[in-house]
């Protein structure tokens, strides 16, 4: 090829280029690739993958309060087909057992023939329930709506382990109680009110979450707490144990006023199923110098204290208590061995 054509088609070459329009893309021409928030996939569970949960309550002659959780419970943001509640009804007198079934009628509701007390009855409600995840409560609570799944989603980022929520009074919203540390000396429980999850020693039997595979290791609540008080201590103790644990999650809201529980009682009652069931819980859980302090601590120096200084009426509920420990000594003692 001469050197003239040579120059003439690299000139034309030279042009050409100059008229090609360029195809590069610029930044802010260029199409996004990332996904947007709404097109990204969860990775969190979904309601579908939740597990399913039964929620379980006793409930005496509760009247409104029965009511008012179950409603609590059907504006809860969880899946109604993950969602399954069971009311155990200890022979209720005064009509709130049919309303539950008019007003709930999906509710399940296990009629007894007596009163079995707080444990026992939840104890037939656990047999009966099919959920992965068991949540013992009270009929006086009810639940803010997002108080279970918060729950849930802790739970499930946690090894298998026992799991409750902060109670606040319904209307003042002021902290009623979370998580409890107990002493094995003295008897006495110190309350927590921590504002992030913390192992603790007990979390209360109203708000408590409880993986359904645990009953397998825990067996049931202790029946011998009866009517109320100490089943849920025993039961966290008996977790503690075997090395589960015990945790309190305070972002998990629930509205509890304790003294609607404890005003269907006659006071005389209320002192003697307290000292009765607490002396027991510590000859169940106490070694012998813890339970040697114990007696020494409560009967020399509490006791005399409450009668004499604050003078309440605890003498004979104190007595009848006693008696009543030392005549079932041998049922709590084979309880003790069996744990």
């Amino acid at each position: 090829m001469s050197e003239d054509k040579k120059s003439l088609k690299v000139s034309i070459s030279r042009e050409a280029k100059k008229q090609i329009p360029k195809v590069s893309i610029s930044k802010n021409q260029r199409p996004k690739v990332s996904i947007s928030k709404k097109q990204r996939p969860k990775v969190s569970i979904s309601k579908n993958q939740r597990p399913k949960v039964s929620i379980i309550f006793t409930n005496y002659n509760g009247g409104q309060n029965p009511l008012s959780c179950l409603s609590s419970i059907e504006k809860l943001n969880y899946p109604k087909s993950q969602l399954e509640t069971i009311v155990v009804d200890n022979h209720s007198t005064d009509g709130s057992t049919k309303l539950i079934k008019k007003k709930f009628p999906k509710v399940k509701v296990l009629y007894q023939k007596k009163n079995l007390g707080f444990a026992k009855g939840i104890n037939v409600g656990i047999r009966k329930a099919k959920g992965d995840h068991l949540f013992i409560t009270n009929d006086d609570v009810t639940f803010e709506k997002n108080s279970l799944k918060t729950l849930i989603d802790f739970a499930q980022k946690q090894n298998d382990c026992i799991i409750g929520g902060k109670q606040v009074h319904p209307q003042t919203k002021k902290f009623v109680a979370g998580g409890r540390k107990f002493s094995l000396l003295t008897g006495m429980q110190t309350g927590i009110n921590a504002r992030s999850s913390v192992v603790c020693d007990q979390v209360d039997g109203c708000a408590m979450l409880i993986p359904r595979k645990l009953i397998k290791v825990l067996s049931l609540f202790d029946e011998g707490f009866y009517p109320v008080y100490g089943e849920d201590l025993d039961f966290c103790l008996r977790a503690k144990k075997a090395k589960i644990h015990v945790i309190y999650h305070p972002k998990a809201i629930f509205y509890h006023n304790p003294s609607q529980s404890v005003s269907k009682l006659p006071l005389a009652d209320v002192y003697f199923y307290g000292f009765k069931n607490r002396l027991r819980l510590m000859l169940k859980h106490a070694n012998p110098l813890q339970l040697a302090f114990f007696l020494i601590f409560h009967y020399l120096l509490i006791m005399p204290f409450r009668i004499i200084t604050r003078k309440e009426p605890i003498l004979k509920a104190e007595i009848k208590a006693l008696i009543w420990n030392i005549k079932n000594l041998k049922k709590t003692l084979r309880e003790k061995r069996g744990n």
